[in-house]
């Protein structure tokens, strides 16, 4: 049977100023080891306010789904597509960021926690949480039209490598004491927003539903290879949180019935 957790946090700390200037800045030696002290803190953090699960705050990545363009040869970090949205709050700025794009056909060149793991497995005093990027993800922001068309023929096609790599990598983490494994999926937000909804239908020229349909189809073949007996699974939806802005409105009624039936 599955251990319960009365209490779960969602796995990524706030990166300290010094993280974030050595990211910039530093020799891969210093930024490596400046994450090794930052995360043994946050360790001992989540250690003596009594959490049962703990994650290393993504402190190795620059965002909560670099793990994977990092690991995954295929996208071009330089080639890249700006996005900007409004938050809607009153006098705040416009968002913006800026995702690598797929240029050639996508191949997973090493785990994508290979730096994480490890350390956690050596140095954590409580039962690992990882969290990976859903594989629906990339598809919306990773494919550029007359670029990435030229390797695969549209973005379902996209999804589903990106999903055999996800597979490969969940199997992988289920069986090397990894306690609990969250799928982070901030694209379903989408689903209930009827700007994001006409997004979808101009831009990305699919229907929201179906799109809806493949990412739950998705997202439960990755979670179906990580699936164990002794491993807690999980799935984080959100509106955004850059900034503390959000760039999705609406209760979870639109989508939660569909999400839930198939999560079954």
């Amino acid at each position: 049977m599955n251990p319960t957790y009365r209490a779960d946090h969602i796995g990524s700390f706030l990166r300290p100023s010094g993280l974030l200037e050595a990211r910039k800045n530093a020799r891969q030696d210093e930024l490596r080891t400046l994450e090794d002290q930052q995360i043994l803190r946050v360790l001992a953090i989540q250690k003596e306010l009594g959490f049962e699960l703990a994650t290393d705050g993504e402190f190795r990545r620059r965002n909560f789904m670099s793990d994977f363009t990092d690991a995954v040869e295929g996208f071009d970090l330089g080639e890249a597509v700006g996005r900007t949205w409004n938050t809607g709050q009153p006098g705040s700025p416009p968002v913006s960021s800026v995702t690598g794009i797929v240029t050639k056909k996508i191949r997973r060149i090493r785990p994508l926690t290979s730096f994480e793991l490890p350390f956690l497995n050596a140095n954590s005093p409580l039962p690992i949480k990882i969290t990976i990027p859903s594989p629906s993800q990339f598809p919306a922001i990773a494919f550029k039209h007359g670029v990435t068309d030229r390797i695969y023929l549209d973005r379902s096609a996209l999804l589903w490598d990106v999903v055999e790599i996800i597979r490969a990598d969940l199997s992988q983490l289920s069986s090397q004491g990894v306690a609990y494994i969250q799928i982070d999926a901030p694209r379903y937000s989408y689903y209930l927003d009827p700007k994001w909804r006409a997004w979808i239908r101009t831009e990305m020229q699919t229907d929201p539903d179906a799109a809806l349909d493949e990412a739950m189809r998705a997202d439960n073949a990755c979670l179906r290879a990580a699936r164990r007996h002794d491993v807690v699974l999980g799935i984080h939806l959100c509106r955004g949180n850059n900034r503390s802005h959000w760039y999705a409105e609406g209760g979870y009624d639109a989508i939660a019935e569909s999400c839930l039936e198939r999560s079954k």
